[in-house]
């Protein structure tokens, strides 16, 4: 594992804004990961998109019955996840 500083410099003002809906979902099973799309400012005014993906588990509550997200994997949850987020690389690959 690298040995990463916890604070990198960032060339990003800190007014980047994050779209509210995915562009892109791929669900696998129970596991889903969507990707959305961030407009970046720099400080020499241009700007571009960072695309981040947000990885997460849908489940039925036993005494409620409502459908819940969790961003905890089961092993079962492993291979649908690492297929989930192949689909977000090359997603995020065609975009650019």
């Amino acid at each position: 594992m690298a040995n990463t500083p916890s604070k990198a410099p960032r060339p990003a003002k800190s007014d980047a804004t994050s779209s509210a809906e995915p562009i892109a979902t791929f669900r696998f099973g129970d596991v889903s990961a969507a990707i959305f799309a961030d407009v970046v400012a720099l400080q020499n005014g241009k700007s571009f998109t960072r695309h981040n993906v947000s990885l997460r588990r849908s489940y039925r509550d036993t005494e409620s019955s409502e459908w819940k997200h969790t961003n905890t994997l089961s092993e079962s949850d492993l291979l649908p996840a690492a297929e989930a987020l192949r689909h977000c690389f090359l997603d995020i690959a065609k975009r650019r």
